[in-house]
């Protein structure tokens, strides 16, 4: 690996990971906020629906975004973590499959009235952040060229 693409990399990391940290930050503190938080209110609002009776309960109070938005910028952030830190070269095509739960529950929910509980919610959430991030950081097979 080169590089100039090492670096990019590294600069791809942080612009995904560090503003889906946040998001997740923001969405488990929102509760504690109180009226000082209400600067990040629109951010929250303009990626998830914010349905009361789909948020966590958390024990400080309702959650700023739903059980499966704050799973994915966990997932998410979590993700970028891991697929940056060389553990283990992860073929980017390996994240397709983590997207399957959460296409299988929102399209079962769109066609049918079973609406899904949070843990569900949690675990599509989180499966699709860390998809997502695999997808993107994921190892790409080289091509030998003659």
């Amino acid at each position: 690996m080169n590089y100039n693409w090492r670096k990019g990399r590294l600069i791809l990391a942080i612009l995904l990971g560090v503003p889906a940290g946040l998001m997740f930050l923001f969405s488990i503190a929102r509760p504690v906020m109180g009226d000082s938080g209400d600067f990040i209110d629109p951010v929250l609002s303009a990626t998830c629906h914010r349905l009361t009776s789909s948020c966590l309960t958390l024990p400080w109070g309702i959650s700023g975004l739903c059980a499966r938005c704050t799973a994915f910028w966990l997932g998410l952030a979590a993700g970028v973590a891991l697929m940056y830190s060389h553990i283990r070269k992860i073929p980017f095509w390996t994240g397709f499959p983590l997207l399957l739960p959460l296409i299988a529950d929102g399209l079962l929910q769109f066609h049918s009235s079973y609406e899904s509980c949070n843990f569900v919610r949690l675990v599509t959430g989180l499966a699709a952040g860390s998809g997502i991030s695999v997808i993107i950081l994921g190892r790409v097979p080289r091509i030998n060229q003659y």
